[in-house]
C-alpha cells in the first residue's frame, strides 16, 4: 500500500521553489540574510522546509549551505508575492557576492507526483491531502501515475523525452545536442547575477526524503545493517556517475520534520540540523535528471538500488519483520517544460544548481 497526493481538483497549478544561501563561514551578515529570506518566504508560502547540506554520515565541520523548499498551492499567490515591494527590496539589494540563489518551478498536476509509505504528509501533499493506492512495486510506476492525472497543460501522448544526450551515451550520427554533466561544482565564486529563464524540455526534478522517527533498537539495527549501506551506495552512484545516469544536479541535505506547517516559527541559522535533537531528523536528496527515462534507467540498472528496493519490501512489506515499523519515506517528482523554471544565482560558486545550463 502507498499513499499518493490527492490531485482530483481541477486546474491545479503549483509553485515549487528552492532558495539557497551559501556560507563557508556563517557570519552575522549571512545569518541576517538567511533569517530575512526565511521570514519573507513564510509570509506567503503555504509551507517552507528548512534544510542544510550534509554528507550522509561522513564527517563535516559545519553546514556550508542553507536551503529552503517553499510551496504555493496556488501559483497566483506566489506571483503576487514575487512582485511585492518586500520581496523586490530584499532580492534586488543583494550584493554581487551574496551567495544566494533561487530555482522556481511552476508545475501543473499532470507533471507532478507525490508518494509516501506512511500516512504522513510532506511537501506539497501537506496542502493536497493523501489518498490510498495499491499502484506500487513496479518499474515505471512514476510515469504511470503522471498519466493518471491529465489536465489541459500536458499532451496526454507526451513521452517526456529529452533532446539532449550525455558524452557517455552519445552515438555516431546523433542529432541530439551533446552535454557533459560531470561534476562542475567548484569553490570559485562567480560574482554578479546569473539568470536562467529557459531550460531543456522535460528536465525531471525529484525530492526524496527519509525519516527515522525514534526507531526502537531492532528497527535501527535493521536500517544500519540491511538498508543504509545500499542507500549510501545509491546516492554516491548518482552523484559521481552523472553522465551515465543523466544527473544534472544532485545535493544531499538534512532537516527536521515540520509537524505543524501552519505554525510558522522562526529558525536559528546557527543550529546544526545534523546533531541529535528531540525533533525527528529527515534526510533529503534534491536532484535534477535530463528526463524521467534517465531516472528510471538509473534505478533499474544499478544493482545496489535494486537490492535496496528488494530489502525494503522484505522488511516493511505485509509479512516483513517491520511491517508496522516507523521508517517514513516519501518522494516528489516534477517534469518541467522549457518555460516552467526560472533561476537566478547571485555571487554563487561555479556549478551551483542549474547555473551551467545558461551556457547551453
Amino acid at each position: 500500500m502507498v499513499w499518493l497526493a490527492n490531485l482530483e481538483a481541477e486546474n491545479l497549478l503549483f509553485t515549487y521553489a528552492l532558495f539557497g544561501v551559501q556560507h563557508d563561514e556563517l557570519t552575522d551578515k549571512k545569518k541576517k540574510t538567511i533569517l530575512e529570506l526565511f521570514r519573507l518566504l513564510s509570509s506567503s508560502a503555504d509551507r517552507v522546509d528548512h534544510l542544510q547540506d550534509e554528507s550522509h554520515e561522513s564527517p563535516r565541520k559545519s553546514s556550508q549551505s542553507t536551503t529552503f523548499v517553499a510551496y504555493w498551492k496556488d501559483t497566483g499567490i506566489y506571483q503576487r508575492w514575487r512582485e511585492s515591494d518586500a520581496y523586490k527590496n530584499f532580492w534586488d539589494s543583494l550584493p554581487d557576492d551574496a551567495g544566494v540563489w533561487r530555482e522556481v518551478m511552476t508545475v501543473p498536476k499532470s507533471r507532478y507526483m507525490f508518494a509516501a509509505n506512511q500516512y504522513q504528509t510532506s511537501g506539497l501533499a501537506t496542502m493536497l491531502g493523501l489518498k490510498e493506492s495499491s499502484d506500487e512495486g513496479y518499474w515505471g510506476v512514476y510515469r504511470h501515475r503522471l498519466h493518471e492525472t491529465p489536465d489541459q497543460y500536458t499532451d496526454p501522448g507526451d513521452t517526456f523525452t529529452t533532446s539532449l544526450v550525455t558524452t557517455t551515451k552519445v552515438k555516431p550520427g546523433t542529432e541530439k545536442k551533446v552535454i557533459n554533466l560531470e561534476n562542475l561544482f567548484l569553490s570559485t565564486i562567480r560574482p554578479g547575477r546569473v539568470k536562467l529563464t529557459k531550460i531543456p524540455d522535460n528536465l525531471c526534478f525529484c525530492r526524496e526524503g527519509q525519516r527515522q522517527p525514534h526507531f526502537d533498537k531492532a528497527e535501527l539495527e535493521s536500517w544500519l545493517e540491511n538498508l543504509a549501506p545500499y542507500a549510501q551506495s545509491w546516492m554516491n552512484h548518482l552523484n559521481t556517475a552523472r553522465n551515465k545516469n543523466g544527473v544534472v544536479s544532485f545535493t544531499m541535505h538534512v532537516g527536521h520534520e515540520n509537524s505543524n506547517p501552519s505554525e510558522k516559527k522562526d529558525i536559528n541559522p546557527s543550529e546544526d540540523l545534523s546533531l541529535p535533537t528531540e525533533a525527528v531528523a529527515e534526510a533529503n536528496q534534491l536532484m535534477y535528471f535530463l528526463d524521467l527515462a534517465h531516472f528510471e534507467q538509473a534505478g533499474r540498472s544499478f544493482k545496489d538500488h535494486v537490492k535496496l528496493r528488494q530489502k525494503t519490501f522484505e522488511l516493511y512489506g505485509p509479512d516483513g519483520k517491520h511491517s508496522n515499523g516507523k521508517l517514513s519515506l516519501f518522494v516528489e517528482l516534477c517534469v518541467l517544460k522549457s518555460g516552467d523554471l526560472e533561476a537566478e544565482y547571485i555571487g554563487c560558486k561555479e556549478g551551483t544548481g542549474l547555473m551551467f545550463l545558461q551556457d547551453l
